[in-house]
């Protein structure tokens, strides 16, 4: 127990330690707040400006077109029709971008529409008067253009109250972006100087803290060395506790293999016998169970499979990589025969492995690459490179792939990205990795949809049977601890 001094100490340091974290928390919130208010300032500033953009532009439009007809009715010149023509190609485009800003100010909107109503108003005018003009009505096309005139005035008085309008808003949002600036700096200031004052506070209780309490560092030692004990004795509980798992996982999965072995035989006796004498449920309903007693035996399978890799030693001496693939390749053949697959691979070396893992491993691998294919045949191709450290193994497919965020999520134990889709227990890649692993290398995968996958792993040049020999030798002469 500490004294009362030193917990008195401790509880002032806690509260200060409190106050260091509290302060910065809350200075970072009032800063994301004012963040996002002034991000939606700067929002308004823009979307001001650019309706205020728009306003105007629409108005040149609305100019170019009365210019033209104008310049035509006066001249009859073709040359003046090219600005009208640009401009009545933009006006719609026009008139929908301001629509959109439309939606911000409300206020405007009839203002807006008004605008937009003028601006159509003007265009009319214009096409009434080339109209006239190309059927060599003079007197009518100016008495168009004559009449029409006021929409152009109304136009302009229309945009000069807009813009009077946004200028007044445009105002008020900048007023108030810079008043948030200020505010924002001040409560900077006010926060730096606090943030100084509890630190040093707290410099100075930690200060006094680590002179003053002998007692205390000594608890503090105690203490860990208590929890080093305590960590020490949970670790070799949890060996122990994970052991036993591994054994419960074992004999688990052995022994509920004959109960559902007798479950699946008689649901498959089942439906042999009584298909169509029962109703068509009743047949589904077989089918499922039949279909789920299957997948069940294939998942603890997996799961033997497993729980024997962490069980069964590694052999010592070389094999060729080449002949594992082979016996791979024969134990999928019939599944490359009804594929059209063709499997390519560069020479492989030997290397001291497990044979039946290895093959297992490039099962599991080729057996992927036919299942998840696309609709064109089946091409596989194996390749490796030696570096200084490990030989790189690569198998390349031309299949579904899949997007490259899920490369580490099909590693795990009963993870499928293809759902029920395609038949499997989402084990393979799992138990291949974990191959891979005990032999003292890595697993990874790079893809693209649509493309193919490529799955790599790497295995130590250890492995290679001159360095493994001598490994090998250098283990065995080193001295045994005999135990009696």
């Amino acid at each position: 127990m500490g004294s009362p001094v030193n917990l008195e100490s401790q509880t002032k340091t806690r509260r200060r330690l409190a106050l260091l974290f509290a302060v910065p928390l809350a200075f970072s919130l009032l800063f994301f707040l004012a963040s996002n208010i002034g991000e939606r300032t700067n929002d308004r500033v823009r979307s001001i400006q650019n309706l205020q953009s728009a306003l105007l532009t629409l108005l040149s439009l609305a100019q170019d077109a009365e210019s033209s007809a104008r310049g035509f009715l006066l001249s009859g010149d073709d040359g003046y029709l090219v600005p009208y023509n640009q401009a009545k190609s933009r006006l719609s485009s026009q008139v929908d971008y301001i629509r959109v800003l439309e939606r911000e100010f409300p206020k405007d909107k009839d203002r807006l529409e008004s605008a937009i109503d003028s601006a159509g108003k003007v265009f009319d005018a214009a096409a009434l008067t080339l109209a006239a003009l190309q059927n060599q009505d003079f007197s009518k096309a100016l008495n168009v253009f004559q009449t029409r005139a006021k929409d152009m005035d109304s136009l302009r008085h229309t945009r000069d109250d807009l813009l009077s309008s946004l200028d007044r808003d445009l105002d008020a949002a900048i007023t108030y972006q810079r008043r948030l600036t200020y505010f924002t700096f001040f409560f900077f200031l006010t926060g730096l100087v606090v943030m100084v004052g509890v630190l040093f506070s707290l410099y100075k209780a930690l200060v006094t803290y680590l002179y003053n309490s002998q007692a205390a560092r000594a608890e503090l030692e105690q203490l860990n060395a208590e929890l080093e004990r305590r960590i020490a004795e949970r670790t070799l509980d949890l060996s122990k506790a994970n052991e036993e798992l591994q054994q419960f996982a074992y004999v688990a999965s052995h022994d509920l293999q004959e109960p559902l072995r007798t479950i699946t035989s008689f649901t498959q006796l089942l439906a042999a016998r009584y298909r169509g004498r029962l109703d068509d449920d009743a047949d589904e309903f077989i089918s499922y169970i039949v279909s789920s007693s299957l997948r069940m035996t294939d998942l603890i399978n997996g799961l033997l499979a497993l729980v024997r890799l962490r069980k069964v030693s590694l052999p010592r001496g070389p094999v060729s990589m080449e002949k594992l693939l082979k016996d791979a390749e024969s134990s999928l053949q019939a599944a490359i025969r009804e594929n059209n697959a063709r499997i390519e691979h560069s020479p492989l070396p030997f290397l001291a492995a497990d044979p039946t893992q290895i093959t297992q491993l490039f099962l599991n691998l080729i057996g992927n690459a036919i299942k998840y294919r696309r609709a064109e045949d089946p091409v596989v191709k194996i390749g490796t490179r030696r570096e200084p450290d490990e030989w790189i193994f690569s198998v390349q497919d031309n299949g579904e792939g899949f997007e490259q965020q899920y490369a580490e999520r099909i590693f795990g134990l009963f993870q499928r990205l293809h759902g029920r889709d395609v038949q499997g227990t989402g084990m393979g890649l799992s138990i291949s990795r974990k191959i891979v692993e005990r032999h003292g290398g890595r697993m990874w995968a790079e893809s693209r949809v649509g493309v193919g996958a490529t799955f790599f792993f790497t295995l130590p040049t250890t492995l290679e049977p001159g360095r493994h020999q001598s490994a090998s030798r250098k283990h065995s002469s080193s001295p045994e601890k005999v135990t009696g």
